[in-house]
């Protein structure tokens, strides 16, 4: 690990389809408005997988992923806290000047550019962020947990989205990092979760974690059905985005329910759009998280709501992310960390 922000740092490089090295960089620049922050642990997500891949349009090799982060601040910074304060990273890049930046929804930004896509990331011992994406955390909380502030961020703001209710029925379709923690935002303010998720590991995790788990393979609608006496979901979150979800989403959601599009679709798909209509249904988008979205997330991780240390997570060091990523795709484990100083 670097003594200062002016020695040699280690850092992983995503240098094409498949191909990672691990190298030693010259110290990093730091722009005016930024921060250098040492990370202590990096989550691993499935838009890192696709950037891997080659999948991600707008990531450009060589660079530098990660964009789940927490640390330590590294250096002074004016607007950031000083050096050794614990935080958790808003990576959204927004440009200020459009319409929606203009309007305070700079989540929705135009240009919204990510550090860890657009930019070089946190897989390396120092990354540079703004200023005034940083927000302190406890030092007692674990960096396990403090690292899952930015999916979380992602679950509040999309359950905020859906303005469910109390003693809601909720379906999850798909127990990602993404549909596990909504699942456990939406229990903890009162509602009933379902989770149709394909995968024996994960439907074994969601009843561990209390919610009832469906497998879309006996066919969905049919058990939505059976799981809420033929009513079917007041509120669907849709983490899976695939085009077979997208056909069945106004047949799991009751009559003037609300269906939340949570994942992110890559290519148009079917929607039975006569349904919604006669359903009076609603269909939301839920694009990343807003500054208070974040806020909210590290409060729940700090007065440990959802006792987030029951989710599977496994941390491996900088030498390691080849083998992070293969245990993530594997699905064993719900999130994959990577602890740069290791």
């Amino acid at each position: 690990m670097p003594t200062s922000p002016d020695s040699m740092i280690r850092a992983v490089l995503w240098t094409g389809v498949g191909q990672l090295r691990l190298e030693r960089r010259a110290p990093i620049p730091c722009p005016e408005g930024w921060v250098l922050v040492r990370p202590d642990r990096v989550g691993l997500c499935g838009t890192d997988m696709a950037i891997l891949n080659g999948r991600h349009s707008r990531a450009k090799a060589p660079l530098v992923m990660g964009h789940e982060i927490t640390g330590t601040i590294a250096n002074h910074s004016a607007g950031a806290p000083s050096p050794g304060t614990r935080v958790v990273v808003n990576p959204t890049l927004a440009c200020g000047k459009c319409w929606p930046c203009l309007h305070h929804l700079n989540h929705t930004c135009r240009q919204l550019r990510l550090i860890g896509i657009d930019v070089d990331g946190a897989l390396s011992e120092l990354v540079a962020v703004p200023a005034a994406g940083v927000f302190a955390v406890q030092p007692r909380v674990a960096a396990d947990e403090a690292v899952l502030a930015e999916p979380l961020a992602v679950a509040v703001h999309a359950v905020d989205r859906s303005e469910l209710s109390e003693r809601s029925t909720v379906l999850v379709i798909g127990a990602g990092p993404i549909g596990v923690l909504i699942g456990l935002v939406a229990a903890d303010r009162g509602c009933r979760v379902l989770v149709s998720e394909p995968g024996e590991t994960r439907r074994r995790l969601t009843e561990r974690l209390g919610f009832r788990a469906i497998s879309p393979d006996a066919g969905l609608v049919d058990g939505v059905g059976s799981a809420t006496d033929g009513v079917m979901s007041d509120v669907v979150f849709d983490c899976a985005a695939q085009p077979r979800v997208a056909s069945e989403l106004s047949a799991v959601t009751r009559v003037r329910g609300t269906i939340v599009l949570a994942g992110l679709y890559t290519a148009p798909a079917a929607v039975d759009l006569h349904a919604l209509t006669f359903a009076e249904q609603r269909l939301l988008g839920s694009r990343v998280y807003t500054d208070a979205d974040l806020r909210q997330a590290v409060s729940l991780i700090e007065s440990d709501t959802l006792d987030l240390s029951r989710l599977p997570t496994q941390t491996y060091g900088l030498n390691e992310v080849g083998e992070a990523f293969a245990a993530a795709l594997q699905g064993d484990i719900l999130k994959a960390m990577i602890d740069p100083g290791k």
